[in-house]
């Protein structure tokens, strides 16, 4: 090639229904099998790398299929189907030598043209923002050895390794090249991937599943020898009634006694995350009216306690809201104007911007410049309404803003906010990217960057040129030092203008059971792409938490 290389080791159709297969009722608790692993199911979609919904379906889907690449417990990427890979000098090709005994359910060979396949497969759909792993950036995909594959980016990025080699699932030539639109393609035929587990029964509309191991899987037979998605109400309740081995904490957060008895008993173990989750407060500036006045959205960040969020809410367990958006002890964080809590100030800077109170008004409304009462349609996410909401609307009404809050459901919520149907929106957002040394930025771009089409999550109707032009450049960036002063800037700006302001970063905590499995971890970064939590496969095949042995017992 002429290039130097360094060198480097929803229900989307009824067809589904038809998987429906009984699994033991989480109403009684019969023991578990030897080698079982019992985590909360859940409605997240068909199990298929174009039916899954968002992260918890893009999970259920990564035990039936592989990356190029896998996290580590150390956020390290290892080598997963790919044993090696080279980058050209200009950041533009990465050469992937694959794994060449790697097999398909079916028994078939995985093959560089299956890798291939999969790009120009992905490119070809219409594909909408709640399928997470998506090739973006990849302008073409070339086999060029019967286990070699070229992947050619349109610039240089980088997240690669970790946003697309590390996240997009290959897939079987021999089975989607003859299916035209693969988001309704949900019978069970389709689900053959190269992944540690096959589905031996799945209901969709209970949100259970049933996995067992692919004995023939690259790594040798996965160390636990069977998965069981059951759905709970409560997955905390459920662990200790023993119907689950895995309950992680709602990511709107939790106060500390919820997980006191679970602390003091050594039958579970505990591992915990901050700052992968946030509830930003998204200003719809393309409504106009007051959303659209910075001064009204930093009085707004002025009058929201958002200190007091998390010890009114979560008894301190988690983190205020940075107007930077990065959590403060991101590794990428910047200094930024914090707007600390000063409801005085708040009133101030709404007088002087012409948003009135009259007189003997009671708790009323402001009044803005144009004579209209100064209220706010907000739309929520995750119905029913947030906690958070509550403390949001007593802060902006002691400063006379009044909001009108509507709660709706997840999919409910994406369509409308991407359409710009309300002034604003509250919603929980995974991907600040968390506190691990080694955690990427590129939320920021993502979210706030007005050249991102059809993301599902973001800054609504802001547009600022120079961010745009900073958030191109450091995707490019490979100098850390250089990437970390743009990244700064971008931050300044973000907390100038206040198109959405950050209001906490929950801890998550994980609760287990020993004895079922004790190796799970936090991936720093997230893995796949960024996901947060714990469900990464890679401890599961391997029984470890590095490296790619697998643990025998």
């Amino acid at each position: 090639m002429g290039r130097r290389m360094t060198r480097r080791t929803f229900v989307r159709g009824s067809a589904a229904t038809a998987l429906a297969v009984a699994l033991p009722s989480c109403g009684g608790s019969p023991p578990a099998p030897p080698g079982t692993v019992r985590v909360a199911g859940g409605f997240f979609g068909f199990p298929s790398p174009f039916a899954y919904i968002a992260g918890p379906g893009y999970v259920q889907m990564s035990f039936l299929y592989d990356t190029l690449l896998c996290k580590d417990a150390s956020g390290r990427l290892l080598p997963w189907l790919a044993q090696s890979f080279e980058r050209s000098a200009d950041g533009l090709t990465y050469t992937f030598a694959l794994r060449e005994r790697v097999r398909w359910h079916d028994g078939r060979p995985l093959t560089a043209q299956d890798v291939a396949f999969t790009f120009e497969y992905f490119a070809a759909q219409s594909l909408g923002p709640l399928l997470v792993a998506q090739p973006f950036g990849v302008k073409e995909a070339r086999a060029t050895a019967a286990h070699t594959v070229e992947i050619e980016l349109r610039t240089p990025a980088v997240t690669f390794l970790h946003a697309v080699a590390g996240a997009v699932p290959i897939i079987p030539r021999h089975i989607w090249s003859t299916i035209r639109d693969p988001p309704q393609a949900q019978e069970r035929a389709v689900l053959v991937g190269s992944g540690p587990y096959r589905l031996k029964s799945f209901s969709l509309g209970e949100g259970s599943a049933l996995l067992e191991p692919n004995d023939d899987f690259f790594l040798g037979a996965p160390f636990v020898r069977r998965l069981e998605l059951r759905p709970v109400d409560d997955e905390l309740t459920a662990l200790r009634a023993g119907e689950i081995d895995l309950a992680s904490t709602p990511v709107e957060g939790v106060r500390p006694q919820a997980l006191a008895p679970l602390r003091a008993d050594d039958t579970y173990g505990i591992v915990e995350e901050t700052g992968s989750w946030t509830f930003p407060l998204i200003f719809n500036l393309a409504r106009g009216g007051a959303p659209a006045d910075v001064r009204f959205r930093r009085a707004c960040a002025l009058a929201i306690d958002r200190r007091a969020i998390v010890q009114r809410l979560l008894g301190g367990a988690g983190a205020p809201g940075n107007p930077g958006f990065l959590p403060l002890g991101h590794p990428f964080a910047a200094a930024v104007e914090q707007y600390r809590f000063d409801p005085a100030a708040a009133n101030r800077l709404l007088d002087d911007a012409g948003y009135r109170r009259a007189a003997g008004a009671g708790d009323a409304p402001r009044r803005g410049p144009d004579g209209a009462p100064l209220r706010l349609q907000l739309l929520a996410g995750n119905a029913p309404a947030p906690p958070v909401l509550d403390l949001l609307r007593a802060d902006l009404k002691d400063v006379g803003v009044q909001l009108r809050p509507q709660t709706v459901d997840l999919p409910t919520l994406f369509g409308r906010t991407q359409r710009g149907a309300d002034d604003s929106a509250l919603t929980l957002y995974p991907g600040p990217g968390g506190t691990a040394p080694n955690a990427d930025p590129d939320a920021l771009r993502t979210f706030f960057s007005s050249r991102i089409e059809g993301r599902l999550q973001g800054a609504q109707g802001w547009h600022d040129a120079e961010f745009d032009r900073l958030a191109a450049r450091q995707l490019v960036t490979a100098d850390t030092d250089a990437r970390r002063r743009l990244l700064a800037r971008m931050q300044q700006i973000v907390a100038r203008d206040v198109p959405a302001l950050a209001l906490y970063y929950p801890t998550v905590s994980h609760v287990f059971r020993r004895r079922a499995f004790d190796r799970w971890y936090v991936t720093p970064g997230g893995f796949a792409g960024g996901l947060p939590g714990v469900l990464n496969k890679h401890a599961l095949v391997t029984g470890t938490r590095t490296g790619l042995r697998i643990r025998r017992a």
